[in-house]
C-alpha cells in the first residue's frame, strides 16, 4: 500500500465519517460506509478492519480500526491521528464535544496533507532540472557543439558518427526522460486519476501520421516540414473527435465543485425552515454549472415514491460519489431534526471549502513546474534546436559533418518524442490526468513545437 496516497485520502475519509456521525449514525455505520464506498486505499484499510471485527479477531469494529491504523508507519501518522480522533469523537458524551473533536480531526488531516504537498513540491526540482538539461542541452551539444569542436581535427580521427548521435538522441535521451516521468508518477502522493485500456482508443487517429510521412517525402526539403505536415492533420482530427469528451469532463468537474459549494446554501435554507427536497433543488439550481442537474433531481424526487436516497444516488453519484453520500446523510438527519441537518450541511460545507483551499494551494505551487515543462517542449526546446540546425550548415562545410536535412529529420522525430513524454510527465503531477487529457495536450503541443522548430531552423546564418 502507498501510504502517501493513503494520507491524501484522509480529509475525504474524515468528511465521510463526519457526515455519518453528525447525522445520528454510529461509528460502526461510518466505518462500514467507508469500507464500501470510500477512496481506494482507505477502502481496503477499512475492509481489513471490518473483516477483523466480523471474524471475531477484535471485540468491536472501532477497536479493529484502531488496531489497523495504529500499525501504519510514520509517513501516515497524520492519518492515524485523524481517524483515532474521529473514533474518540463517536464516544463523546454530548454533541458539542463530538463536533469539536471532529473539527480537530479534519484540521489534522488537512495540515498533514499540506505538509506532504510542500515536501512533494520541493522534491520536483531535481527531476525537472534533469529533464530540462538532458532534453535540451544534450541534443543541442550533439547537433551543433560537436561539429564546432571538430574544426581543425580537434578530435582527431575519433569523431562521433551520425548513427551514434541518432541512437543517443532518439533512444537514450527519451529513455532517461521516460524514467524520470515514471519516477515522478510513482512518487506523487496526490495521483488519483486511473487509466483504462479503452482510453487509448482516443489516440488511434494519430496513427494517420505514418502513411502521411510515407506519401509526402517531398516535404522533407523544408526543415521540420515533413513532420509538421504529417502530424498537424492527425492532431487536429484527434482534437476535434475528443472535443465533446473533454468538454463533458470539464463540465463534470465544474459541476462537482459547484455541488460542494452549494452545501453551505443548503444548510442555511434548512436552518431557515425549508425541507430537504426543496432546499437541495433550490441550492443546486442557483449554480450555473448545475442547472440541468437540479431539473433531473427534481424529477427524480417526484418519481422515487419517497425513496429520496435512491433519487440522490441516481442523479448525484455519476458526478460525485462523495457528494451523493453526504447528501444522503443530510437527508437521513433531516428526518429526525431539520435544524441538526442544517448544521450538518454547514459543517460539511466548511470541510469541503477547507479541502478545496488546500488543493488550490497545491495546484498553484505546481503550476510553475507544469508551465516550465510545457513551455520547454512547445517553445524553448524547438527554438534552441532549430537555431542549432541553422548554425549546423556553415559548420558542416568546415567539418565535413552530416547533412542538414538528416539532422532536421532526427530532431523532428525527437521533438515528437519530447512532446509525448512531457505530456505524460505533466499528467503525472498533482491529481493526475486521464489518457484522453494526456492525448489532448499532446495534440496541441506537438504541432506548435514543430512549427517553432521549422521557423527557427529556416534562418540563414
Amino acid at each position: 500500500m502507498d501510504h502517501r496516497r493513503l494520507m491524501n485520502e484522509c480529509p475525504a475519509v474524515i468528511g465521510m465519517m463526519t457526515s455519518v456521525l453528525q447525522s445520528g449514525g454510529s461509528i460502526d455505520t461510518a466505518i462500514r460506509d467507508v469500507s464500501i464506498s470510500g477512496p481506494r486505499y482507505s477502502k481496503s484499510l477499512f475492509e481489513e478492519a471490518v473483516r477483523k471485527a466480523d471474524t471475531k479477531q477484535s471485540d468491536s469494529l472501532s477497536l479493529a480500526l484502531s488496531e489497523v491504523v495504529s500499525d501504519l508507519p510514520d509517513t501516515a501518522s497524520g492519518y492515524s491521528r485523524s481517524v483515532l480522533m474521529a473514533i474518540s469523537a463517536s464516544d463523546s458524551a454530548d454533541a458539542e464535544t463530538m463536533d469539536r473533536m471532529l473539527r480537530d480531526s479534519a484540521e489534522i488531516a488537512l495540515q498533514s496533507v499540506k505538509v506532504m504537498g510542500e515536501s512533494y513540491g520541493a522534491s520536483l526540482t531535481v527531476p525537472c532540472m534533469t529533464v530540462f538539461g538532458i532534453g535540451i542541452m544534450v541534443p543541442m551539444i550533439l547537433m551543433s557543439i560537436l561539429p564546432l569542436l571538430g574544426i581543425g581535427g580537434m578530435f582527431g580521427s575519433r569523431t562521433m558518427d551520425q548513427s551514434t548521435i541518432t541512437v543517443i538522441t532518439l533512444a537514450i535521451i527519451p529513455s532517461v526522460i521516460s524514467a524520470v516521468a515514471i519516477y515522478v508518477r510513482q512518487r506523487n502522493p496526490f495521483l488519483v486519476s486511473g487509466t483504462s485500456v479503452s482510453d487509448v482508443r482516443c489516440a488511434l487517429p494519430l496513427l494517420a501520421a505514418v502513411p502521411l510521412i510515407m506519401i509526402c517525402p517531398a516535404m522533407d526539403g523544408i526543415n521540420g516540414g515533413l513532420f509538421l505536415f504529417a502530424l498537424v492533420p492527425p492532431c487536429a482530427a484527434t482534437a476535434i473527435l475528443m472535443f465533446d469528451t473533454i468538454r463533458e469532463d470539464g463540465r463534470r468537474v465544474k459541476c462537482e465543485q459547484s455541488l460542494k459549494d452549494m452545501v453551505f446554501d443548503l444548510g442555511n435554507r434548512m436552518l431557515s425552515g425549508e425541507n430537504f427536497e426543496t432546499a437541495s433543488v433550490g441550492s443546486i439550481a442557483r449554480r450555473e454549472a448545475c442547472t440541468d442537474l437540479s431539473t433531473d433531481l427534481s424529477r427524480e424526487y417526484g418519481l422515487c415514491r419517497g425513496d429520496i436516497g435512491s433519487a440522490i444516488s441516481k442523479v448525484i453519484r455519476p458526478i460525485s460519489a462523495e457528494m451523493a453520500m453526504g447528501l444522503r446523510n443530510i437527508h437521513i438527519c433531516s428526518e429526525k431534526d431539520m435544524d441538526d441537518a442544517g448544521r450538518l450541511a454547514v459543517t460539511l460545507g466548511k470541510q469541503f471549502q477547507n479541502r478545496a483551499s488546500t488543493q488550490k494551494d497545491l495546484e498553484l505551487k505546481l503550476k510553475s513546474t507544469t508551465d516550465m515543462m510545457v513551455g520547454t517542449a512547445m517553445f524553448f526546446a524547438p527554438m534552441v534546436l532549430g537555431m542549432s540546425v541553422s548554425m549546423l550548415e556553415p559548420l558542416s562545410h568546415l567539418t565535413n559533418y552530416s547533412s542538414q536535412s538528416g539532422t532536421s529529420t532526427i530532431l523532428g522525430i525527437y521533438l515528437v518524442e519530447l512532446c509525448a513524454l512531457i505530456s505524460v510527465l505533466v499528467s503525472s503531477l498533482g491529481n493526475g490526468e486521464s489518457i484522453p487529457r494526456m492525448v489532448w495536450r499532446f495534440c496541441f503541443m506537438c504541432p506548435v513545437s514543430l512549427a517553432v522548430f521549422a521557423i527557427c531552423s529556416s534562418f540563414a546564418i
